[in-house]
C-alpha cells in the first residue's frame, strides 16, 4: 500500500505556519542528563503516604466484611 493512499504528507506540502519547528539545541542536553536523587526525606514521606494509604483501605475493607 503506498503513502499517498494513507494520506501521508511530507513536511513540502504542510504550509509553513502549520509546521512544527524542529526543537531547539539548548533544550537537548537538559533532557538527556539524568534526574537529581531526590532528598531521603521526600523517599520516605512517598513511602509513609504508601503506607498510610494501605492501612486506610485495609480498614475499609475490613469494615465493610465485618462491621456493624
Amino acid at each position: 500500500m503506498s503513502t499517498i493512499a494513507l494520506g501521508y504528507s511530507t513536511q513540502a506540502d504542510i504550509p509553513a505556519e502549520l509546521r512544527i519547528p524542529p526543537r531547539p539545541r539548548g533544550l537537548r542536553q537538559t533532557l538527556d542528563r539524568p534526574a537529581a536523587r531526590e532528598p531521603a526525606w521526600r523517599e520516605a514521606m512517598r513511602w509513609s503516604l504508601f503506607g498510610l494509604t494501605a492501612s486506610l483501605a485495609a480498614g475499609e475493607v475490613a469494615l465493610a466484611l465485618f462491621g456493624p
